[in-house]
């Protein structure tokens, strides 16, 4: 690994870290608006044609829900029924685009039959940082803003792929302390300083590409996933950034019909009456919670009864890609989950 040194990259880190004391202590998920809902080429205005417009909008509003690219295809479309049953609405555009919007409970329940994983609307936010090396010399960070050219087409394929998965993505804002973190850079990416620069912004979970780009449509990318605990690779082109995030974190934090668990929650550090609302409405938030009970309050400390959608060690990776808590605190294989509510002086 190389570690980046310098004026400029200190006095960027000393940005960073005061920036981190003004951040809130919370999970920063995003709501996915439109997850039942898709829109394809309606084809001729026939019922056959219809049918099959219905098909694939159903087609992709299952990879949006479950996270997997795999739950698309036909023979899984046909395992749910006849999709125009669960259409609630649809029209017609100028463009010649079908839009249609599904039964949320009858996909769900369709899903669940057939052993799939089912994920909510409340999804964690990704910082996306891609750095395009052209072969012209110092890499270029694709940033939020527009820049023309190469860079607006490689941001416009990136944020195009992640709404189509469902994956709540933001770009960096691309000022001088990006820009800087981008020219320093140089080889293989230093993942720790990453870290920091993804602490800026309201993001549970920071992908970083380093991409050759020979043309718009034509890049080879070497992605890392860095989401709570977990540190993932993989290789591909510049759509498969997005989409092998979507992949990642579904496998994490999907619920699915088997593997349930019940287990013990008790949480330290809950001191008023605001952050127990907030710890509330964040586990029952979470798709692997099926229920839960308050079963005992004392001094500081809460203890919770969960009924889970799945095993202990995916809800442990839940919890580390929120934010909210620390821990777990002791042994985390058998017994009681024991937590610390996170927080910062001020908050």
């Amino acid at each position: 690994m190389i570690h980046i040194s310098g004026w400029r990259t200190r006095c960027l880190l000393v940005s960073l870290l005061l920036a981190l004391g003004s951040l809130p202590a919370a999970a920063f998920a995003a709501r996915v608006a439109d997850l039942y809902a898709a829109s394809v080429p309606a084809g001729e205005a026939t019922p056959a044609a219809e049918r099959a417009a219905f098909a694939a909008a159903l087609g992709q509003v299952l990879v949006k829900v479950t996270g997997r690219q795999a739950a698309g295809q036909p023979e899984v479309v046909a395992g749910l029924g006849d999709p125009s049953a669960l259409v609630q609405q649809f029209r017609r555009d100028a463009a010649g685009q079908l839009w249609a919007l599904f039964d949320a409970a009858g996909v769900r329940r369709g899903l669940e039959q057939a052993g799939l994983p089912v994920w909510g609307e409340e999804r964690p936010l990704t910082l996306i940082c891609l750095l395009v090396d052209t072969g012209a010399g110092v890499p270029e960070l694709v940033s939020a803003g527009p820049a023309g050219g190469l860079a607006d087409a490689l941001r416009r394929q990136l944020l195009d792929t992640a709404a189509a998965r469902a994956v709540p993505a933001m770009l960096p804002a691309g000022d001088m302390q990006d820009r800087g973190l981008a020219e320093a850079a140089s080889g293989v990416v230093d993942m720790e300083l990453f870290r920091l620069v993804a602490e800026r912004y309201p993001a549970d979970a920071l992908l970083v590409g380093q991409a050759r780009v020979f043309a718009a449509d034509a890049a080879q990318v070497d992605w890392t996933l860095l989401a709570g605990n977990r540190r993932e690779a993989w290789s591909g082109g510049l759509a498969d950034g997005p989409a092998g995030l979507a992949e990642r974190l579904a496998a994490q934090l999907a619920a699915s019909s088997g593997g349930r668990e019940q287990v013990v929650l008790e949480v330290a550090g809950v001191e008023s009456f605001a952050q127990y609302g907030a710890l509330l409405a964040y586990l029952n938030g979470l798709d692997l919670v099926e229920s839960l009970a308050v079963t005992r309050a004392r001094d500081d400390a809460m203890q919770f009864e969960l009924q889970l959608r799945a095993g202990r060690e995916r809800f442990r990776q839940a919890l580390a890609l929120g934010h909210l808590l620390e821990g777990p605190l002791g042994d985390a294989q058998a017994g009681p989950l024991h937590y610390r509510l996170v927080s910062r002086p001020g908050h």
